[in-house]
Order: structure tokens, then sequence, then C-alpha cells
């Protein structure tokens, strides 16, 4: 079935994708330390980031996953494109309720804090490849190389946000 919604509207160029995701990482950076919350605040903040982390981290492990399968033969290439182009809206809604919530829980400016930026800037360049590689049926080896190396630096970026907030969150 085919939905006709009208004209698609031309995406914003990465450049300016990524000003927008350095402009609201700065943006945190600067407030955070001045939104320190206790309480009841503090409890859905922790909640809402939690589950930001599971959509916008678990999207791009399925991404990921669906990937593999195709390296295995278990799947085609339009099947990871598909997951990826649908995968995009809880990738990019997981990332920006991390950066809300992280204004109400002291988001650390220390390694963290990059680590949330490389995932950012990382997803609008894999934004990028995505486009590019729905232009070809079987991706060129140049692409999958750029592909194979966003995937690494995206799981790198996701995993060292995850323990470094959960190591920074303990008591004590």
């Amino acid at each position: 079935m085919t939905v006709v919604t009208g004209r698609h509207r031309r995406p914003a160029s990465p450049a300016l994708q990524g000003a927008v995701v350095v402009a609201c990482w700065l943006v945190v950076l600067a407030a955070a330390p001045r939104a320190r919350t206790a309480g009841a605040v503090h409890d859905v903040a922790l909640f809402v980031h939690l589950g930001a982390m599971v959509a916008g981290f678990g999207a791009v492990l399925l991404v990921d996953w669906f990937g593999l399968l195709w390296l295995a033969g278990r799947r085609t290439f339009a099947d990871v494109l598909r997951t990826a182009q649908g995968a995009h809206v809880p990738i990019w809604a997981g990332f920006a309720g991390l950066l809300v919530s992280g204004l109400f829980l002291g988001l650390p400016a220390d390694l963290k804090s990059v680590a949330v930026l490389v995932v950012g800037l990382n997803g609008v360049y894999a934004g990028r490849l995505l486009h590019e590689l729905s232009r070809h049926p079987e991706p060129p080896r140049a692409l999958l190389a750029r592909s194979a190396a966003v995937t690494v630096l995206s799981q790198l970026a996701w995993w060292t946000a995850l323990v470094l907030g959960y190591l920074t969150s303990r008591p004590g």
C-alpha cells in the first residue's frame, strides 16, 4: 500500500543539522549545572532519561542487528535500509530526550558529555550516509567501509555514555 502525503521537504544540510546538535549540547552544558534538582523532579527526569536511552539506543541496536543479519545473508540490504529509515525518529527522539532530561540531572561536563556529542554528530553523518546508501541496490565498498566506521563509532559513543552515566549516578 502506498500513501501519498504530498511533496516532501528537502532535509536541512548536514552542516546545519550538526550545528543544531552542537548548539543543543552547549545549551545543556551551560544550563545543567544551574538546573540540579532533587526529589520528584529528579525522579521524573531520571525516568525520562532512562526511557530516552531505551528508545534511542534500542533503535540503534535494532538497526545494527539488521546490518549483522544482512552480513550473515539472513536479510536483504533493502531490509536494513527500511529498518534504519523506520528507526530514524525513535533514535532522534531518544537523543533529544536524553538532552532535555539531562538538564535536570546535572549533566557532567566530562567524557560522558563528549560521548553524547559524538552520538549526535555521528547520527547526523549516519543520516547522510543512509541517504547515499538508499540510492544503490547493492552498496559500493566505499560506502560499506564508511557505514562500518559509523557503526563502530556509534556503538562506542552510546556504550561510553551509558557506562559513564551509570558510574557517575551511583552514590559515593
